[in-house]
């Protein structure tokens, strides 16, 4: 393998390179990554072909709790091709270190890098149906798949705990006392009980939302090769350095002795954050037939190995006065999580931020269950908390005979209300206004929709809002004579249009051309990058960029110091000096809380048509109008709040996986079954960036992009099937048999 520190391109890219160059010189194009991934010459994880390459196959348990009895492997190790079995057997042996036990309270799972992967087949407990509970390795994949049917394993079941209405009872605080990005999973300012109780008009709700699972087109995949005592993985993830880290706790290696490769990922929104058993289970083969093992989950594996998001039970009460200012907020939420490990979806976390409130109260319990752990999926906690409060706003506009806008507009927050720090920026009552005029919204209270033949028309519209998140990052960038600059760093393309976005703010630094920088990417080799999640990476990685370039250009600046010109460029120095090439190495961490406080913001408006004769819901079109600072690649930001919409369609009408309770076992496992949008399901959508350029974030004024568009879809689409049928869905996904609209089609 070309060594990647010299940051040279390989055979493999240039000729997309050089089509790439053409196409930008004549205005053609302007998402870098494009030709690579339309010719086929992007790899992806499962792409990748190394000598003597055998495959695994992980076996799933059959049971929803309880444990392993035995495991005959003989009959599997008499089949074709078969080169070993993977259980609980010999997993300690293979790790290498003393096997874990697995902690009897959460908090101690918590406190592993790599979030109770390296556990995977550490015992012969079963703790939910799919359960990875062995491997078999062989060196072909049919007999691997052949082989694993034979595999004969014995359980004693135990009856599985999975409903979470039945458990939400027994559900407790979350140990950490946090949800994910540090903030508190309970917290309250005011009386909110004494506000909501003296209020003059209120409104309470239950909102529910199935389990909704990861289908991304590329299934999660893992090849692990060990050398000397070194082992090298390519790996579908979302942060390669994580995944290292990882890795190396499971089996007592330096961060160093594992080098992680995860270049293009076709698609993640969270499920590839982590090191999931199957990951860790491919190290373990690979170790046992000495080898390199390729392992690629089956779409049914998907469902109970690599997350989702979990199952949740939120009640929102709202307090106002009767010109519909807000009095008190109360939102508490109930959500599910695995019997040992403890994922925390923050549905509340936005609660108390989104409007100007004096009482606010905000909860979170877990119910712990015999399902697979819950994790990140895409705005994780925004779009199912602003479903729920967006929804309660809708009914208090209702109730008051206040125009859903107005009502959003005399509660806006002109500080942040819960910390009383001031907003870095904010352009959220701009999309309110663009929004509404786009979409054509009628004024005032009452129904909004009406007929079109024999369908019913409702418009409904939500806000929503996202923080910023930021990471340590390092970078380095590379100035050759020539003109042409590479960037260094170690994140995965997700897809989200780094190696659009990060070219331009490094030409944007040292005065070059976007086409002339290239992004070498998704490597251990290259600088330390965080994972490709929270849309942190322009707020972190494009911070150490600016940095690298700032080292840079005081490089050059030395170079030139015997020159009499001073104003030169860092390429002027070079080609004045005749130095080949000069390089700088940048590195950024947060620096403590900010004086300000940074959020996105969007405001979502829709029109749904309902066939009652065929019980559909249909959306015909929505406007975005969105506030994420600095937009510095129109085409892939569009594109980004284009698929952040079209999931939080899928969220609100199809999206959701039910529990056989009997068993504790998902039923509808494939992509028959489980519902995701298709063009077909999806109108035109109209994208508009409002706002100016934030000052306090440091990277040209950008905010976050990736999630902001998908926060508050949902509630938009049932704020608008409320308004074509006068009953209000408060359970997603949206199931129209659920609503009573009779007097709707009369």
């Amino acid at each position: 393998m070309e060594p990647l520190n010299s940051y040279t391109r390989t055979a493999a890219n240039q000729e997309p390179k050089q089509r790439l160059d053409h196409s930008l010189q004549n205005g053609l194009l302007e998402r870098v990554d494009a030709p690579l991934k339309v010719t086929g010459a992007a790899k992806y994880t499962a792409d990748h072909q190394l000598d003597k390459l055998c495959h695994a196959i992980v076996v799933s348990s059959a049971i929803a709790a309880g444990r392993i009895a035995s495991i005959d492997v003989e009959a599997a190790l008499k089949c074709p091709g078969v080169l070993g079995v993977v259980s609980h057997l010999n997993a300690a042996e293979l790790r290498g270190i003393t096997p874990p036990i697995w902690p009897t309270v959460p908090e101690e799972l918590l406190r592993r890098a790599d979030h109770g992967a390296s556990l995977a087949l550490a015992d012969d407990k079963v703790r939910h149906a799919g359960q990875a509970v062995a491997a078999v390795i062989a060196d072909t994949l049919d007999n691997a798949r052949f082989a694993a049917r034979a595999l004969v394993i014995e359980y004693v079941e135990d009856l599985p705990l999975v409903d979470l209405a039945a458990n939400a009872s027994e559900a407790v605080e979350p140990r950490t006392g946090q949800i994910p990005g540090g903030e508190p999973a309970t917290s309250s300012r005011g009386d909110a009980d004494r506000a909501l109780a003296i209020a003059p008009v209120g409104v309470s709700g239950t909102y529910k939302s199935l389990t909704a699972h990861h289908n991304p087109i590329e299934a999660p995949a893992t090849i692990a090769h060990w050398q000397e005592g070194k082992l090298t993985v390519y790996d579908a993830n979302q942060g390669p350095h994580v995944i290292a880290a990882a890795l190396a706790s499971a089996f007592g290696l330096e961060k160093q002795d594992v080098h992680v490769v995860s270049k293009f990922v076709g698609g993640a929104f969270g499920c590839k954050l982590q090191l999931w058993p199957h990951g860790y289970i491919a190290a373990l083969a690979a170790r046992l037939v000495k080898r390199p093992v390729k392992l690629v989950l089956t779409r049914p594996q998907m469902f109970t190995g690599i997350g989702h998001r979990p199952d949740l039970i939120q009640t929102v009460s709202l307090g106002a006065d009767l010109d519909g200012r807000l009095v008190a907020i109360k939102h508490e939420a109930v959500v599910q999580t695995g019997i040992v490990d403890e994922y925390v979806e923050g549905c509340i976390g936005r609660t108390r931020t989104r409007y100007a409130c004096p009482n606010v109260s905000v909860s979170t319990r877990l119910a712990h269950l015999n399902l697979p752990a819950g994790t990140s999926m895409r705005a994780p906690g925004k779009s199912t908390g602003s479903f729920a409060l967006e929804s309660a706003m809708d009914e208090l506009a209702v109730r008051l005979g206040l125009d859903p806008v107005e009502l959003r507009a005399k509660n806006f927050a002109s500080a942040d209300p819960d910390s009383g720090k001031p907003w870095s920026s904010t352009a959220l009552l701009e999309c309110y206004e663009v929004g509404a005029a786009r979409f054509g919204w009628r004024s005032g209270g009452g129904r909004r929709g009406g007929r079109d033949g024999r369908l019913l028309i409702g418009h409904g519209m939500a806000s929503g809002s996202y923080p910023r998140y930021a990471s340590k990052a390092t970078a380095r960038v590379v100035l050759h004579r020539s003109g042409q600059a590479v960037i260094a760093t170690g994140i995965s393309e997700i897809g989200t249009g780094n190696t659009t976005v990060m070219p331009r703010i490094v030409a944007d630094a040292l005065g070059l051309r976007p086409q002339d920088v290239e992004l070498v990417f998704g490597d251990t080799d290259l600088p330390f990058a965080p994972q490709a999640g929270g849309s942190r990476i322009v707020a972190s990685v494009g911070q150490a960029i600016l940095r690298a370039c700032d080292d840079l250009k005081s490089k050059s600046a030395l170079l030139n110091q015997d020159l009499e010109i001073s104003s030169m460029s860092p390429l002027e120095v070079l080609q004045t000096t005749n130095v080949d090439a000069v390089e700088g190495y940048g590195e950024w961490s947060p620096d403590g809380p900010l004086a300000v406080s940074v959020e996105s913001n969007a405001a979502h408006f829709c029109e749904v048509a309902i066939d009652p004769d065929f019980g559909t819901i249909r959306v015909r079109r929505v406007v975005s109008a969105v506030d994420i600072g600095r937009v510095l690649s129109p085409v892939t930001a569009r594109s980004q709040i284009l698929g952040a919409v079209t999931m939080g369609i899928g969220q609100a009408l199809w999206e959701g996986t039910h529990i056989d309770n009997r068993f504790g076992r998902y039923i509808n496992t494939d992509l028959a079954e489980y519902l995701v949008p298709v063009n077909a399901d999806i109108p035109e959508l109209d994208v508009q960036f409002v706002g100016q350029p934030d000052p306090a974030t440091g990277v040209m004024g950008a905010k976050s992009a990736g999630e902001i568009g998908m926060v508050g879809v949902a509630a938009a689409i049932a704020n608008a099937v409320y308004d074509a049928t006068g009953s209000r869905p408060r359970d997603l996904p949206i199931q129209l048999e659920a609503l009573n609209y009779e007097g709707a089609i009369q």
